[in-house]
């Protein structure tokens, strides 16, 4: 094999190739890296080109090897952001010992990010089992009999898996609010986003903020298509508006309002139940924000106030 063609593959692949002799003295340097501390090395020991420590451990891996021992010894070269690291497997031979050098750097940062998204993603695993669990029990303690739960609580996983769906496709950046919002009532009927009208912001909720305020947006279209603005007959009409309001000395919050009207007062239920322990106490703790709920004779009104460390504008 050429000797250009070699050393082109030595450096696609990151690899440095070192040999010396029974002095320790370098008489082969292939490939050396640009982050390497002296690259003129034929006839030189470890410690003319390498910082004190490192040299050290180098010679005596070398020491080692001469003996007939292979040895690997990883080790960091640089700072800050010029930080590289190595990974030198020594093999012995006739003359003296061979090294091969790998630039593990990228790999190292590789690993080390599938490992924090592995615990990311155990981490919000063990949350959403927690949010199913807590909807289970819940949904259980307000429903009148079997059917009663299944349907409700059908409805409410549907709408967690949905929200879900929209946080992983983002590499679980979170979702745009007026996705949610339309994933959410999509899957009451396409024909109802006709009465609904949408105005506002549209800020990037966090995963956490998604999870919540999808549940509140499900639990409000549900509402809705029993006996709100989305039921059977004439239907009335949604508004949701978002607004990002000032607070003096301190971060904007988000603003979501809705508000139903056009309804059949007859057909509003007045009774507390689990959806409205949803939206007056349980997505208003868990984005550490605040709501207000309120049923009118014609209208329903849900305002929820969302603070600045749950969404980007």
């Amino acid at each position: 094999m050429r000797l250009d063609v070699l050393s082109a593959g030595l450096r696609e692949g990151g690899i440095f190739v070192l040999h010396q002799g029974a002095d320790h003295r370098f008489d082969l340097a292939e490939n050396p890296p640009a982050h390497w501390p002296q690259r003129v090395m034929l006839g030189r020991v470890e410690a003319d080109v390498l910082p004190a420590e490192i040299a050290a451990a180098f010679a005596d891996a070398v020491e080692r090897c001469r003996q007939g021992q292979e040895q690997t010894i990883a080790f960091e070269l640089g700072d800050g952001l010029r930080r590289r690291h190595f990974e030198a497997h020594m093999l012995p031979d006739e003359t003296g010992v061979t090294t091969i050098v790998t630039d593990t750097t990228e790999a190292r940062a590789r690993d080390i990010a599938v490992a924090s998204l592995l615990r990311e993603v155990s981490h919000r695993s063990k949350n959403l089992l927690a949010i199913v669990q807590s909807v289970a029990m819940q949904t259980a303690h307000h429903s009148g009999n079997i059917k009663d739960f299944l349907d409700r609580f059908r409805g409410r996983l549907h709408a967690l898996s949905s929200t879900q769906d929209l946080v992983t496709e983002s590499n679980w950046r979170g979702t745009y609010l007026q996705s949610l919002i339309a994933s959410q009532l999509i899957r009451v009927g396409p024909s109802v986003l006709a009465n609904v009208r949408v105005t506002g912001e549209n800020p990037l909720l966090g995963p956490n903020a998604s999870l919540h305020i999808g549940l509140a947006i499900h639990e409000l279209g549900a509402n809705a298509t029993l006996h709100g603005a989305l039921a059977d007959g004439d239907p009335g009409h949604i508004w949701i508006d978002a607004r990002i309001v000032d607070q003096p000395g301190q971060p904007a919050d988000l603003v979501i309002e809705w508000e139903e009207t056009g309804i059949d007062a007859e057909r509003i239920s007045h009774e507390p139940h689990f959806g409205t322990l949803v939206l007056e106490r349980i997505v208003p703790l868990s984005v550490g924000g605040s709501a207000d709920f309120n049923i009118e004779p014609g209208s329903v009104r849900y305002r929820l106030v969302v603070p600045a460390d749950q969404f980007e504008a």
